[in-house]
């Protein structure tokens, strides 16, 4: 009883050793059902607003098959639903690079064009309301006089 658990042992222990070295370097490659399985997990959790879990989704189909117009388009989507502009702004462009044609992907990113301008001049207005009130408390602090080491008020 004993031998045999040992050979078993033993022969389990030189397979896991051998195949190891195969694991390692080992990739899945996602065959086309797989890939569709993965963009519609990842509609699923963009329906509840589970922003980080559909980009890891669509990501992981970008990256098996990059020309994916469909995961491009949702990347670009979730990537403005987190505030993350610039990302979304090169997604659509890349989508776009791969087909123009798309109808649903051109009204999205004409969508959010017309948004991003507006952000955008409002975040040069922010800056520039931002330039003067900086400028006079920098001002203020260079004209208030410096108290002495001994001009501390005493607490009563």
């Amino acid at each position: 009883m004993k031998k045999a658990f040992l050979v078993t042992a033993t022969l389990l222990f030189c397979f896991v050793l051998q195949n190891c070295d195969k694991k390692e370097n080992y990739e899945p490659e996602f065959d086309r059902e797989l890939i569709g399985e993965e963009i519609e997990f990842g509609r699923k959790a963009a329906r509840y607003e589970l922003w980080n879990e559909a980009i890891f989704r669509w990501e992981k189909v970008v990256k098996a098959e990059g020309e994916n117009v469909k995961a491009l388009n949702n990347l670009a989507v979730a990537y403005e639903a987190i505030g993350d502009f610039e990302s979304a702004r090169q997604y659509y462009e890349k989508a776009l690079d791969y087909d123009e044609d798309v109808t649903a992907l051109r009204n999205n990113y004409k969508r959010f064009l017309h948004f991003y301008k507006k952000h955008m001049r409002n975040q040069e207005r922010l800056e520039k309301a931002k330039e003067p009130s900086a400028k006079a408390e920098e001002s203020e602090l260079k004209a208030a006089p410096l108290k002495e080491e001994g001009d501390h008020e005493k607490e009563k």
